[in-house]
């Protein structure tokens, strides 16, 4: 028991290590398989002991997971029941949120939200995006320079795109978004990655907006699952820390 405990902790922070060094975009998954390393190590070091102190520890580290598991449960469900597109999309106005760029190149992650964004363009002629996202480390231009460069090489109207360069997360996409929009903006759609709409409403919704999410698939499915577990973490900092 205790050996396979020692193994099966060895083979998970190798995966973490591959997730970690070898992969872009899966740090989420890196610390988790990090994490589950760190626990079968410990059951492995306490297993066949009897002394009172390793009973209490092993008591301690299972409710400790059981509670993390809880926890985690309460956050991921709500994340993942909004990763769809609300029934009717159409709105006056579409915020698209930016993603990571490689230098001047859309990340996958981008890539999907613009084709989606494109998409949702075409069926509605006459309304507006808001391109939001500033320059982060790695990116040579804002996040919404790039996406203002991409729907233009592909025949969208300037006019119809508004560039938002400062926000620097996810509230600030949402918030600088509508301040541009004004205090009567009518219909207004956020569209994102699917995993990251639940808290995008929610941050919406706690700045007086109702508004329409309209989901863009992530097209990598191991990426869209380390990125709807990170989503759970981000809720529970949302409702420890609030908005800001």
């Amino acid at each position: 028991m205790k050996k396979a405990l020692f193994i099966g902790s060895g083979l998970l922070a190798a995966l973490a290590a591959f997730f970690a060094f070898a992969l872009v975009g899966y740090r989420t998954t890196a610390l988790l398989l990090l994490a589950g390393a760190a626990a079968l190590a410990i059951f492995a070091l306490l297993a066949g002991k009897t002394t009172k102190a390793a009973r209490t520890a092993r008591i301690a580290l299972v409710v400790f997971l059981l509670i993390g598991s809880i926890c985690f449960l309460a956050a991921e469900i709500p994340v993942l029941a909004d990763c769809r597109s609300d029934a009717d999309t159409a709105a006056d106005h579409l915020i698209v949120c930016g993603a990571g760029l490689n230098g001047t190149v859309p990340s996958r992650s981008m890539t999907d939200r613009l084709k989606m964004a494109l998409a949702w363009l075409e069926e509605n002629p006459d309304s507006d995006a808001v391109l939001t996202g500033c320059q982060g480390p790695g990116e040579d231009l804002p996040e919404a320079q790039a996406m203002f460069d991409w729907f233009t090489a592909r025949g969208v109207d300037p006019a119809r795109l508004i560039l938002e360069d400062q926000a620097r997360d996810s509230f600030e996409n949402i918030q600088n978004s509508l301040a541009l929009l004004g205090p009567d903006p009518g219909r207004v759609a956020i569209l994102s990655s699917e995993y990251h709409l639940h808290r995008l409403g929610y941050m919406a919704e706690k700045m007086g907006c109702e508004p329409v999410l309209v989901a863009a698939k992530t097209s990598i499915f191991p990426l869209f699952v380390n990125y709807a577990v990170r989503e759970a973490f981000a809720m529970w900092k949302l409702w420890v820390f609030g908005m800001g």
